[in-house]
């Protein structure tokens, strides 16, 4: 029998991540939430099958939802963890799933949920770097870029208040020692780095410029700069572009990044 519950040891967070790891690039989403540092602001679930530990699940608390990330390769889990979002009262959710699995459209979870209605928000490209090669800039010529520090944190988060932007951001992201920003006159004028972190792979993000500082190459500095750093640490470069952003996915096809597939975005309310 298949059931779900909260997990609540490092000793089982780490269960799950080597039961997920066989489809990593399905469900790095999962992985991430559940590695270090997202797990600090994240719920984390475990899927048992006869007293084993099958995979999990995670409700992330970084946006003005909580954000439930299901496991698109355990479709057998569904039904349990639509029970525990219920129990748990959660009324109102986003929730993030591939456009394919293993080469096939999938129909998402909720589709048979007849207590809440989904609606699309958005599509993303998800992407991963195809080589390991990357030409280093000169950067003599453009404001200073060095790696963000926690005591930025308050700065770099009155940036993204100051400028539009969809992403997110949280002080713990730091923490992973991929995020830099550029300066000039000790004002933050472009931002990037590591949205969450997998024993495989880095999700790289929140690369933004301010506007009457682009076309001068930093929006491709700070890129360099962080997928560079996820290279040191061996691991695989990963990104999310929306897939109308037409000038940014070119950008990230420069670098060598290729689609491996695409995440539809939804709202989930009940009623």
């Amino acid at each position: 029998m298949i059931t779900t519950s909260f997990a609540n040891s490092p000793k089982e967070h780490a269960g799950i991540i080597a039961e997920l790891l066989d489809d990593l690039l399905y469900n790095h989403i999962i992985i991430g939430d559940i590695h270090a540092p997202m797990n600090r602001i994240s719920d984390i679930y475990k899927i048992v099958n006869n007293d084993r530990i099958i995979g999990g699940w995670s409700v992330f608390h970084g946006f003005d939802l909580p954000t439930v990330v299901l496991p698109p390769t355990i479709p057998e889990a569904w039904e349990s963890i639509h029970s525990m979002i219920n129990f748990l009262g959660i009324k109102e959710f986003y929730a993030p799933f591939p456009a394919e699995i293993n080469n096939q459209n999938i129909i998402p979870p909720w589709a048979d949920w007849k207590d809440f209605s989904s609606e699309l928000q958005f599509t993303d490209v998800a992407m991963q770097l195809a080589k390991k090669e990357i030409e280093v800039m000169d950067i003599s010529n453009l404001p200073e870029i060095r790696g963000a520090k926690h005591e930025d944190a308050d700065r770099i988060q009155e940036y993204f208040d100051s400028v539009e932007h969809q992403g997110f951001f949280n002080k713990h992201q730091l923490d992973t020692d991929i995020f830099v920003i550029a300066e000039d006159n000790d004002e933050i004028i472009a931002v990037g780095g590591a949205h969450f972190e997998t024993p495989l792979t880095v999700q790289i993000g929140n690369i933004h410029v301010k506007k009457e500082y682009r076309k001068i190459g930093l929006g491709r500095a700070i890129t360099t700069a962080c997928i560079l750093g996820v290279l040191r640490t061996k691991r695989l470069p990963t990104l999310f572009v929306n897939e109308n952003n037409d000038i940014a996915i070119d950008l990230y096809k420069s670098f060598g990044f290729e689609e491996y597939n695409r995440y539809k975005f939804y709202k989930l309310t009940a009623g």
